[in-house]
């Protein structure tokens, strides 16, 4: 049994990852800001704090030790930063839940040294004590954060690697998929157009990407809170999907037919796909696999998740 600190863990996979750490007999303490609601009782303790408020967090944490910190709320060099003082030696180590987005090169503010990377990526094609980050830049600004999510995770990694006083395990996450709680609606919205009758438009030539479900993302958080790897780990299932089989899950699930609509140039047509890229883009997941971690395929999960969306109308 470990003390396990979750920043974050009321929405979406957090709240899986904070019942896998107490089914795992783990003892787990919560910080959030307290503004929504959790299904946990008494089984945890809570923190209150606003990660992205200087001070809030140490003032939350003065006088705790943790085993382990999962960061699920890391978003910019600034939150690291607070993590990093508000913790200090006081936590066994810390893992930053991070995500692929930190290699779409078509978003990189540094190049040093100048990133090479693979339409499906290896940890090592971007190394976080090797990435620059500005405290300075307007992170507190949402629709700058929004729009430069991929950097300010690349720059929180390399935040925290710079000065964490403790191992620092770094989990770039594909994009999560689940049944329940998915707030992004990135499945349901092939799922909603399709039923509706309408077109899902997508790249003329679209790529495949990496996507994890979202119990085998928290499996392995709670797993990393007590084991001793370090560094950074992709996590995602061993192969990789595109909006076609999107649709063809929704089809499988509805006895529907989705009308698929190809275009040269889709940007900013409101019916394209969230999952078509004009290129590949996604991660290797060598890593992952010599850690003993082997996920379901996204051939063999998806299906459910469609049919469950389907009942749920």
């Amino acid at each position: 049994m470990a003390d396990i600190c979750v920043v974050g863990g009321t929405r979406f996979f957090g709240k899986i990852l904070v019942r896998e750490l107490l089914d795992r007999g783990h003892r787990v303490t919560v910080i959030t800001r307290g503004r929504t609601a959790d299904p946990f009782g008494d089984s945890v303790r809570r923190l209150r704090a606003d990660v992205n408020e200087p001070g809030q967090l140490a003032e939350a944490v003065a006088g705790e030790r943790f085993d382990a910190v999962i960061h699920q709320m890391c978003y910019t060099p600034n939150a690291a930063l607070e993590a990093s003082r508000a913790f200090g030696d006081r936590a066994g180590r810390i893992i930053l839940t991070s995500t692929v987005e930190v290699y779409n090169t078509d978003t990189f503010r540094w190049r040093i040294p100048a990133p090479a990377i693979s339409a499906f990526a290896h940890e090592d094609e971007l190394d976080p004590a090797k990435y620059e980050y500005d405290t300075d830049l307007p992170w507190g600004d949402l629709s700058y954060l929004e729009a430069n999510y991929g950097e300010g995770k690349r720059q929180a990694e390399a935040a925290m690697v710079h000065s964490a006083q403790v191992p620092v395990l770094i989990a770039r996450v594909a994009h999560v998929l689940a049944a329940e709680g998915d707030f992004t609606g990135r499945f349901r919205f092939h799922h909603d157009r399709i039923v509706a009758g309408e077109p899902v438009v997508v790249h003329a030539r679209h790529g495949r990407t990496s996507l994890v479900h979202a119990p085998d993302a928290a499996r392995f958080l709670a797993w990393a809170a007590t084991a001793e790897v370090t560094g950074t780990v992709n996590v995602a299932s061993p192969d990789s999907a595109g909006p076609l089989d999107m649709c063809a899950a929704v089809e499988r699930a509805t006895g529907l037919e989705a009308t698929v609509v190809e275009k040269d140039d889709p940007a900013g047509d409101p019916a394209l796909s969230p999952f078509s890229f004009p290129v590949d883009f996604g991660v290797t997941t060598t890593r992952l696999a010599s850690l003993g971690h082997a996920f379901a395929p996204v051939a063999e999960w998806l299906p459910e998740l469609a049919r469950t969306t389907a009942q749920e109308q």
